[in-house]
């Protein structure tokens, strides 16, 4: 049992957010990911994720995340900047 912002989690002490994240990552060839989560359940996803990922850590905590970001304000700017990117292709 853990507990974590806004969530308690009660799992498999072998199966946790990475798991699931390195099974669905390996399904496909993607051309892009992005991992974006503000938990310590996150961290598990941070430390699967392949070297091109973007992993992203919402919060100045330390990360097994690549980047941090202060607040989800950023994430949804961040997300905005990514769409128009494409939109322009």
């Amino acid at each position: 049992v853990f507990e974590g912002n806004k969530i308690i989690e009660v799992k498999n002490i072998n199966i946790n957010k990475g798991h699931a994240t390195s099974n669905w990552i390996n399904k496909n060839k993607w051309d892009f990911i992005v991992a974006i989560g503000d938990d310590f359940s996150d961290e598990d996803i941070f430390k699967v994720v392949q070297e091109n990922t973007y992993s992203i850590k919402v919060g100045i905590e330390p990360s097994q995340a690549k980047y941090n970001v202060e607040s989800y304000k950023e994430v949804r700017k961040l997300l905005k900047e990514l769409n128009s990117l494409e939109s322009n292709d």
